[in-house]
């Protein structure tokens, strides 16, 4: 009998290695179907100019909109743009596909730079080569990109931070998830954050850590987090989806009620809202990001003097504004 139960637990364990080995190759072939078409675009569409975004995870809602914006701005300026993205977030698989770009000739690049040290060379090499680079929700300060577009970071940060105090009166015991303690953006939002919690001595922050933009690993962290601090009673969420996986870990701790406070406005994000499991979440402009970088890369390759910093804007969303915005 212990024979047949070691039989079938190794069975099981074959058929999910298998089956993530099978994702994994998956994954693979996506992201060489993607650097291979960025070579043969430029014949699908003689004349004109072919731009590529690349984007941090490919089905995300919040790149889709990016997408979409990109899209209806090359509609408008008659430009083949092309979108790739790893399927999930890898830092790795981006420069891969900005190194194959920039290998392909094309006439400007869109990319979001998680990595400031590791993107630079490679943005450098581009404008070395005459391809105007143009940075889109994370900034490469430190390159010879043309443009960045996207939030102001630090601000949007600020923006959360006073949300947080005014709806929870300045009082109360944080727990912070943030995305990812590498990225510039998301550091930024969190300092902004600080800053402001700071200057409530009856604010506290309790514990901190990182989802690495996984929904499921905000989930366990923030479950961690609640069942090992009996005083918080309030979570922040830093990255699009630390919200969503914080209001799903507190179906599991019902002791006490918790504030949560997110960033971004997918879907799920505005449901907690309207059923009232999150208190706000900063919502940002991905679509006019998408917009602007084309325009911009558009008018750099004609000649036109572009603005190096392009911040879009940010908003603050409650359940006194929930509806409008899902409207909209």
């Amino acid at each position: 009998m212990k024979f047949d139960k070691w039989i079938l637990s190794f069975t099981i364990l074959l058929i999910l290695f298998i089956y993530v080995l099978l994702r994994y190759e998956a994954s693979s072939n996506q992201i060489e179907r993607a650097i291979e078409s960025l070579s043969i675009s430029e014949d699908k569409k003689v004349g004109k100019k072919h731009f590529i975004l690349i984007g941090q995870e490919y089905d995300n809602p919040y790149w889709k909109s990016v997408n979409k914006g990109a899209k209806d701005s090359a509609k408008k300026y008659d430009i083949n743009i092309e979108y790739v993205a790893p399927l999930r977030t890898s830092v790795d698989e981006q420069l891969k596909l900005l190194e194959k770009a920039v290998a392909s000739k094309v006439d400007g690049i869109i990319v979001q730079s998680i990595d400031n040290k590791k993107f630079t060379p490679i943005i450098n090499q581009a404008i070395s080569k005459n391809i105007p680079v143009i940075t889109i929700d994370t900034d490469a300060p430190d390159s010879l990109r043309k443009s960045y577009i996207g939030t102001d970071n630090y601000k949007a940060g600020i923006q959360l931070g006073q949300t947080v105090a005014e709806m929870t009166n300045g009082k109360g015991n944080i727990g912070i998830i943030i995305g990812s303690e590498t990225s510039e953006s998301q550091k930024m939002r969190l300092n902004g954050l600080l800053n402001v919690i700071n200057q409530y001595p009856n604010l506290h922050v309790i514990d901190r850590s990182s989802s690495n933009i996984s929904k499921i690993q905000a989930s366990l962290q923030a479950e961690r987090m609640l069942r090992k601090y009996d005083n918080i009673n309030i979570m922040v969420g830093i990255s699009a989806l630390d919200a969503i996986g914080i209001s799903n870990a507190t179906n599991n701790v019902f002791d006490r009620e918790i504030q949560i406070y997110g960033f971004d406005g997918l879907e799920e994000t505005m449901k907690g809202i309207i059923d009232h499991k999150i208190k706000a979440t900063i919502v940002q402009k991905p679509y006019d990001m998408g917009f602007k970088g084309v325009e911009l890369l558009y008018k750099s390759i004609h000649g036109e003097q572009i603005v190096k910093i392009n911040h879009t804007p940010t908003e603050v969303i409650t359940s006194d504004n929930v509806l409008q915005e899902v409207r909209h």
